[in-house]
């Protein structure tokens, strides 16, 4: 007998069909059943995984046993003439249709009822979900992008004047109170791509496009405009203009006009006038679309080159009141950048905003901007007066719905000034609608999550900020601090050197490069990029912090507070936390050597009012300087006399609505202050906790002889040790990575 025909006998050819049917059937009700009582999709898989190891050994008892009318013997126990085989397999058809028809059945159950009552639902929640991550959902209605005009001229110099054309028009249309524009940063993200209306509507959000493309020759200039409705592509309106450049502001209101009246011959209303360019000379305008082009490139030398031209074009035109909003606009970004300090900022905006009023006193633009530079994260003004100034700038928003950099900058002022970074992230969300590809807004929205510790949502909404802005340097810098919180060394550096790369004349992104070194503990290496910030600011408060960490990094006790005496008599900057590095340093130095009192009266020196703890000083210098004076109390006053100045102290700060104290070092300070040890130990796990690429002179701050009674505790003591070890690894890993190209160039 050949072996098939054993096979076949045995019934092994039955129990293997039967035990794959069976098998099918029970995957398919486990796979539905077991999510149903709240199972695991592991809980499926063992099943699964169960029935497949199972089938060889089924083979191989259905060959090696036997059925009999005396139940289960092994097959060379029965004898050939008594084996009931043939009848055994019957049963076993009769097993295989009975499966079959039960699995016929269940595919129709699971087909037209299961599916019905539970399938189409979850797919409505997957299409929302995909509509609402490309963009926000809303009814297209009268909606429009106006598509960067296509420079013809030939002469890509001449690129500023069509795209000047395009942000002209495009804000001249927002002002219609019953049009939504697409914003400029969105609109733009499609310049020199061959995408489909269709692509470019879906993504925007829009039911209308405008484009068109420009062609400048001398005086004259040739301009091509088209509207088309993007449902179908059909070309609903076109126009040609040829004229002179003194034309120009008479050409930009017919396509404005033209445009709104093809969307809705009633769109106007009768009274509603459409913007218009503020001045009626060819040349300050022209002058002011150059300005324009390099404050939106963003770096230090294109900002600089900004305040120039629209100087120069406020030169031609005194009374240009778009080259004024825009220059206050510029000292606004310089003084974020860091080129002007508050205070300059300050002086210099609100004599540009002075002069806007005299013509124009409602002007929403003058007072969006004046209330924009009056809160950043270092005003010390009254909690409610932040509060309303920064509530009246939020309801401007909707009337301003082009001005993306004024939204992201209400977000932050939200989110650091008042401590709502939940309404930071909606005043971020509302601006999708109107600007869905703004990598400012991806990149405002990533820090939020940053202030609220979702590190791996920030690290996914500033790399989009990357994405659709390569040229920003700002992201690049972000992308390291965060590569830092999500304890990513290589992340840090390699981001910083982009970061250096993209905007090499700016001494603070060179200066944060050297910091990194510094606090590695590597101070050759950081003082190559401290010659460079050196060579491009000499006198800049960036240096002087710099030498100080210089001097942290090389143990020079002596130099540190030298170098920090100055800087904190001179009132260093708040920005990069110069005034908050040279003073912290300058205690902990003092408190190191025994000097608490030289250091307290040094302080109290220069400001006496520090000593009168029942109200805060009017600026952020003071107020820190108040808080070191506390602690310097330490080593020449009782506890009770610390800790009756403290409790004023942190009672006015929580007054004012500070979130210093929510960080986990200023919490143990307070902790240990207020007597409280364990709850001081606690918070000080907590920070210590958190990854040393985070900061990595973290260490050096809680080595620190006031928080001796923290720092004894066994537990935190080995951590503190632990850490010298991380530290000492990272070195070694960051010198490695030196020795590849693209740091040996």
């Amino acid at each position: 007998m050949s072996f098939f025909k054993e096979l076949k006998r045995r019934n092994v050819v039955r129990v293997g069909i039967a035990y794959t049917v069976a098998t099918w059937l029970l995957i398919q009700v486990t796979d539905t059943v077991f999510p149903r009582i709240g199972l695991p999709d592991s809980a499926v898989t063992l099943v699964i995984a169960l029935l497949v190891i199972g089938f060889i050994p089924a083979l191989i008892f259905a060959w090696a046993f036997e059925m009999t009318p005396d139940g289960l013997k092994r097959e060379k126990e029965v004898d050939r003439s008594q084996s009931i085989t043939p009848q055994t397999g019957r049963k076993l058809d009769r097993v295989i249709i009975g499966v079959m028809t039960i699995i016929i059945a269940f595919l129709v159950l699971e087909r037209f009822v299961l599916t019905d009552g539970d399938k189409a639902p979850a797919a409505t929640t997957e299409t929302t979900l995909s509509e609402q991550e490309a963009t926000p959902i809303v009814d297209k209605g009268q909606s429009i992008a106006v598509l960067p005009f296509v420079n013809m001229s030939g002469d890509k110099d001449n690129e500023y004047f069509s795209d000047g054309l395009t942000e002209t028009l495009l804000h001249m249309l927002a002002q219609l109170p019953d049009l939504r524009v697409a914003a400029r940063t969105s609109s733009f993200a499609f310049k020199g791509q061959n995408t489909s209306i269709e692509d470019i509507s879906t993504a925007l959000n829009v039911e209308h496009i405008l484009e068109g493309s420009v062609q400048k020759a001398g005086d004259r200039v040739r301009i091509t405009a088209q509207l088309i409705r993007a449902g179908d592509g059909f070309h609903i309106w076109s126009q040609n203009y040829d004229r002179t450049l003194d034309d120009i502001f008479v050409i930009q209101d017919e396509i404005a006009k033209d445009v709104a009246d093809v969307l809705d011959e009633k769109l106007l209303g009768g009274d509603t006038e459409l913007a218009h360019v503020e001045t009626s000379d060819a040349g300050a305008y022209d002058t002011y679309l150059r300005a324009l082009e390099q404050q939106n490139i963003g770096s230090y030398a294109s900002l600089a080159t900004a305040e120039s031209l629209f100087k120069q074009s406020l030169a031609i035109d005194p009374g240009f009141i778009d080259a004024k909003l825009g220059l206050a606009r510029n000292y606004f970004i310089q003084f974020r950048t860091g080129l002007v300090d508050e205070a300059q900022m300050q002086q210099e905006i609100k004599a540009q905003l002075d002069q806007v009023r005299e013509s124009q006193a409602d002007n929403r633009l003058a007072r969006a901007i004046e209330l924009m530079s009056l809160h950043n994260p270092w005003s010390m003004s009254d909690q409610e007066t932040v509060r309303v100034d920064l509530e009246e700038l939020r309801l401007l928003l909707p009337l301003l719905p082009s001005e993306t950099y004024i939204r992201g900058q209400t977000a932050m002022a939200f989110a650091y000034g008042l401590d709502r970074p939940g309404d930071a992230l909606e005043i971020i969300e509302a601006g999708f609608m109107f600007d869905p590809l703004s990598a400012e807004l991806y990149a405002m929205q990533g820090n939020v999550y940053s202030r609220l510790k979702q590190f791996e949502d920030a690290r996914r909404s500033v790399l989009k900020a990357v994405e659709l802005d390569p040229l920003d340097p700002n992201n690049y810098g972000r992308m390291s601090y965060i590569s830092g919180e999500l304890n990513d060394i290589r992340g840090v550096f390699e981001w910083r050197l982009k970061n250096v790369q993209s905007d090499p004349q700016d001494h603070e992104v060179a200066g944060h490069m050297a910091r990194e070194f510094y606090e590695w503990g590597l101070p050759e290496e950081g003082d190559h990029w401290l010659d460079r910030v050196r060579a491009l600011a000499p006198n800049s408060d960036i240096l002087q912090r710099l030498l100080i960490d210089r001097a942290l990094a090389r143990g020079d006790t002596a130099e540190v507070i030298a170098v920090a005496e100055k800087m904190i008599s001179s009132t260093a900057s708040m920005r990069q936390d110069i005034f908050t590095t040279a003073l912290l340093s300058y205690r902990l130095m003092m408190s190191k050597a025994g000097r608490y009192e030289e250091a307290y009266n040094f302080l109290v020196g220069l400001r006496p009012e520090i000593t009168s703890f029942e109200q805060l000083p009017g600026d952020v210098q003071g107020v820190l300087m108040q808080w070191e004076s506390i602690v310097l109390m330490s080593g020449f006053s009782s506890i009770d006399e610390r800790s009756i100045a403290w409790e004023a102290y942190a009672q006015n700060l929580r007054a004012n609505g500070s979130w210093w104290l929510e960080d986990p070092y200023g919490q143990a300070v307070d902790f240990l202050f207020r007597g409280d040890l364990d709850s001081a130990i606690e918070k000080a796990r907590e920070d210590l906790a958190q990854p040393l690429s985070s900061l990595p002179v973290r260490g050096v701050f809680w080595d620190d002889p006031v928080l001796t009674p923290i720092t004894t505790h066994p537990e935190i003591a080995a951590r503190l040790i632990e850490m010298k070890q991380e530290k000492l690894q990272a070195r070694k890993l960051i010198t490695e990575m030196l020795q590849e190209p693209e740091w040996t160039k």
